[in-house]
């Protein structure tokens, strides 16, 4: 592997490590830590920061729609995950940014952006799961998959993501969309997505232009969901 990495024994968040020097390391360094003390997903919740998981983030300085890059990194993971394991169908994609292994959430990516400079961080579940959460979780070790180290892990990850990435840059969010659908579970199913107020139903047809996942509602309508959490039914 040829990635520019950082590896540390323990830090509050790689997300906020890299953003506190953005400006100083180069475009696609990455940071890896044994262990968060401060670790986080979306909409702020705790992300399991258990010995033995994978908890890294990559530095983007990158121009144009950087928010599809989470569609990169899901890509990306999707690829890695099954390169480490075998298990290329047991994974699928949720929208809008997680891997999930045999339908149960194993994983979670996160974009924060400061100035110029986008950080991604990446959380997977290999030798340990949280109990108790909202929404299931699983690992590669209880689903009875090899766990590789995190290490290894990223010697999958980092060039998955450079490759991926350099087909966003150099044809656009199609392709990516393309292969993303490709891997997605619930294509053609019915959903229901979570928007605070209110809870559209439908059936998921595609994403966007913009990566917004498409619910035809039950009345003909076409709805993009831009923001929010969706579920099958």
């Amino acid at each position: 592997m040829t990635a520019d990495v950082t590896h540390l024994a323990e830090v509050g968040s790689t997300n906020d490590w890299l953003l506190a020097r953005a400006d100083t390391l180069p475009d696609g360094h990455w940071v890896r830590a044994d262990r968060q003390t401060a670790g986080r997903g979306r909409r702020g919740r705790v992300w399991n920061d258990a010995v033995g998981n994978f908890m890294g983030s990559v530095l983007v300085k990158a121009d144009g729609p950087v928010q599809q890059l989470s569609f990169v990194a899901a890509l990306a993971l999707h690829d890695a995950l099954a390169a480490v394991s075998g298990q290329q169908a047991r994974f699928t994609l949720k929208w809008p940014n997680d891997v999930l292994l045999d339908g149960t959430k194993c994983s979670g990516i996160l974009l924060e952006r400061q100035g110029a400079a986008l950080v991604i961080g990446i959380g997977v579940n290999l030798a340990h799961h949280p109990d108790g959460t909202e929404r299931p979780a699983t690992s590669l070790a209880a689903a009875g998959l090899p766990v590789p180290t995190p290490l290894a892990l990223l010697d999958a990850l980092a060039p998955a993501f450079a490759r991926w990435r350099a087909v966003w840059a150099a044809e656009g969010f199609a392709p990516i969309r393309d292969q993303w659908l490709a891997r997605a579970a619930g294509v053609g199913g019915r959903m229901v997505a979570r928007l605070g107020r209110e809870s559209p139903e439908g059936v998921f047809v595609g994403l966007g232009d913009d990566g917004a996942l498409l619910l035809a509602g039950d009345d003909g309508s076409l709805r993009a969901i831009h923001a929010g959490e969706v579920f099958a039914l």
